[in-house]
């Protein structure tokens, strides 16, 4: 009787066995880091628009969108940096930045939070033409898939 009760258990421990390795086999591996979707952030809109007409020049609102482009993935924060300038090959002056905490782009989600929109206001003088540079993610605080697409440029001018 104790060797049938010895066999029994024996059998019990070889079938439970079996389960946990035929399991572990199925699960799917690891993906590697170098596999993995990145996020993709770009300026996906970049819009001037006058506000106002002062005795001064033009108050104007610079409306700028980031979005991520890349599917079931997420950004985290980073920051989006605004800058104008008369003559670009003189260089650029800070507007200003502005913060964006998470986008994430879930293909299971009804809800797309995939792009956030910033508006930033300027002052163009009477007379002046004005390019404003945008860049998103300028203090390289996402890992992307695409790290050269960031920036986005357009022009204002004043009569």
């Amino acid at each position: 009787m104790k060797r049938f009760s010895f066999l029994r258990l024996a059998a019990c421990i070889a079938i439970v066995m079996t389960f946990a390795v035929l399991s572990d086999a199925a699960k799917a591996p690891d993906i590697p880091d170098s596999v993995k979707l990145k996020p993709d952030i770009v300026i996906s809109d970049l819009k001037i628009n006058r506000i106002s007409v002062v005795p001064a020049g033009h108050n104007v609102q610079i409306n700028v969108t980031a979005a991520n482009r890349i599917m079931d993935t997420a950004t985290g924060a980073f920051k989006v940096k605004v800058e104008w300038t008369e003559n670009p090959t003189v260089g650029f002056n800070l507007l200003g930045t502005g913060g964006v905490t998470n986008l994430a782009y879930s293909s299971t989600s009804a809800v797309i939070r995939n792009s956030k929109t910033l508006s930033f206001n300027h002052q163009v003088p009477t007379g002046k033409s004005y390019k404003y540079r945008v860049t998103a993610d300028y203090m390289n605080q996402v890992d992307e898939a695409n790290e050269a697409n960031n920036v986005a440029s357009a022009g204002y001018t004043t009569s």
